[in-house]
């Protein structure tokens, strides 16, 4: 008899294996991608390639097929997209009733932040003022910040994508606004008062609406500083009125299973409830380190059997290495009269780290009968900081050839003259080549011009946003309908002018031909660009900036082409730039 272990990238999936690995369980581990560090356990009896919860159905056979040929006792869904993947079968399904989960309804209330808030009410459990905003015709003015944002549903789906949407503190209306019109058509909103204090998460192991055990365990750090997962965290007593009202929730719910209670609690002692996690969470570690081990609690559920009762567990600290890293250049750089910002002092920070040597610290995933999977963590979090170093070198190099090979094209246009017929593309045809087009048609005469994307669908129009934003600058884009390019724009085409690297390696493709006439649009805009970045789901701050790029490369096209004597050119290199992709 064997465990199954699904989403192994995260850290709850780690922990979970080492826990049942050195209580001597067989553990099969799966996740979407080879590149898993669980994989390098030893605890691991199978490594599986988990399918991506796109498709349910092709997610459910492959459980199915798995469990045939296994037996599983237990399936431990490790973050909420299998969560959601088991919650869309029948209740009573024997993989579902394997997982260890609760009913459709409990369930349901714990998914959506709303639902948890109004059970709370109903129980007078504190939360922050709150209300639920349900579509942009609900949008209302707000007058004080900052305010949190919260989508209903943290885990949406996305232009055929399941994303996952964090929660948002805003400083101004701008702000608000915006975020707001990014995710209504997914998911309601609850806007929520703003609580400045640290995070307390209490966890608890249920039997059918009993509690068997509970843990409480406090935030140290929290990564980004905005707020977020905690990289430090330290096990606590349980505050009374704290516990009390976090078991009301879940005995509220009839809970099956494991869940931890979110809260935040001020420097006053207040506490207020944030959410429901209806599963294994990331800071699993403290609570295993401290003495309550819930993975081995949770099989033993899954088994019949009756856990011990409940641990009296230890005072102990835990960090998550590769993320406390990054923390700790983040505090360093941070403002910490910055109100918003979960800052803590660097001395006091840089003395915590001598709690190992004495006993009252451990790290996560640390293991001394699991060494190479501890080796394969230093690695990781050693490449972690010399990575920005490296991608800064491969960058400046990759940036040098192609201005290169910009040059050469250059050359080609002084030797031939002013070019009859330009086309700008991009990957979609919506966003960045159909606004360089138009303002192009503004600026350059005499020159027939067009734009084209690699995306198969024709006939799309622009995002709102884009129409919004090119109105601004003069240009109409409202009537645009999106167009595959073909191979012979390409090569009737006199200058071919594409926004990013990933565009230049879908054209040598599909029409090699045509590189020694295409360069990229950022290399005419100051400061000059390799890349102009996709606009396509980022927010409508970025999308602005992203267009006064495409407007600052189109202005400097148009003026090399006025004075195509002044631009200095050099040796044409296409070889040497295509091979730095």
């Amino acid at each position: 008899m064997t465990v199954l272990i699904l989403d192994g990238h995260s850290r709850a999936a780690l922990e979970t294996l080492q826990s049942l690995g050195r209580a001597g369980v067989q553990v099969d581990i799966a996740a979407e991608s080879a590149d898993c560090l669980a994989f390098h356990s030893r605890y691991v009896a199978n490594k599986l390639q988990q399918p991506i919860q796109d498709r349910l159905t092709d997610f459910h056979a492959w459980l199915r097929e798995q469990d045939q040929k296994r037996g599983y006792e237990l399936i431990v869904t490790a973050t909420e997209a299998s969560l959601l993947g088991l919650r869309a079968l029948a209740e009573d399904d024997p993989l579902r009733r394997k997982a260890i989960l609760p009913a459709n309804h409990p369930l349901d209330i714990a998914l959506d932040k709303e639902k948890t808030r109004l059970l709370a009410q109903d129980l007078g459990v504190p939360v922050p003022q709150s209300h639920l905003i349900s579509s942009i015709v609900e949008i209302d003015q707000c007058t004080q910040f900052p305010v949190v944002l919260k989508p209903a549903r943290s885990k949406v789906m996305i232009a055929g994508e399941l994303r996952t949407l964090a929660v948002a503190v805003v400083r101004s209306e701008g702000q608000r606004q915006e975020q707001l019109r990014r995710w209504l058509p997914y998911t309601s909103v609850l806007q929520q008062q703003y609580v400045h204090g640290r995070g307390v998460g209490a966890e608890f192991l249920y039997r059918n609406g009993q509690k068997i055990w509970h843990f409480v365990h406090e935030r140290v750090h929290e990564y980004p500083l905005s707020g977020g997962a905690s990289s430090y965290r330290r096990s606590i007593q349980p505050p009374p009125a704290l516990l009390r009202d976090a078991e009301k929730l879940l005995s509220a719910l009839n809970w099956h299973g494991v869940a931890m209670v979110e809260f935040k609690v001020d420097s006053d002692g207040q506490y207020w409830l944030m959410e429901i996690n209806p599963r294994f969470w990331g800071s699993l570690a403290v609570s295993i380190d401290a003495g309550v081990d819930f993975p081995l609690g949770l099989l033993q559920v899954a088994r019949g059997e009756h856990p011990a009762p409940q641990p009296d567990y230890k005072l102990v600290y835990t960090r998550d290495l590769r993320t406390d890293l990054e923390w700790f250049k983040a505090n360093l750089k941070a403002d910490p009269e910055d109100p918003l910002l979960l800052t803590r002092p660097q001395v006091a920070s840089i003395l915590e780290l001598l709690r190992p040597l004495i006993g009252r610290e451990s790290w996560d995933h640390f293991d001394w009968r699991d060494l190479g999977l501890t080796r394969r963590m230093l690695a990781l979090a050693f490449s972690d900081q010399l990575r920005p170093l490296a991608r800064k070198i491969k960058n400046w190099r990759i940036h040098r050839l192609w201005q290169r090979h910009h040059r050469s094209v250059l050359h080609r246009l002084n030797s031939s003259g002013k070019p009859k017929k330009i086309i700008f593309v991009c990957y979609g045809n919506i966003c960045r080549s159909p606004l360089a087009a138009k303002l192009a048609e503004q600026k350059i005469s005499g020159t027939s011009i067009e734009s084209a994307g690699f995306h198969q669908r024709i006939g799309r129009t622009s995002p709102e946003k884009m129409v919004r934003i090119a109105a601004t600058m003069g240009a109409d884009l409202a009537q645009h309908h999106s167009m595959r390019l073909t191979s012979r724009q390409l090569l009737t085409a006199d200058l071919v002018v594409a926004m990013d690297l990933e565009n230049m390696e879908l054209l040598q493709s599909e029409c090699p031909a045509a590189l020694p006439r295409t360069t990229l649009l950022g290399l005419f805009g100051d400061p000059i660009s390799v890349s102009i970045a996709d606009p396509y789901l980022a927010d409508e701050a970025t999308t602005g900036k992203i267009c006064e790029q495409v407007r600052l490369g189109v202005e400097g096209l148009a003026h090399f082409l006025d004075r195509p004597e002044a631009v200095a050119v050099g040796p044409a290199v296409p070889t040497a730039a295509r091979s730095a992709r």
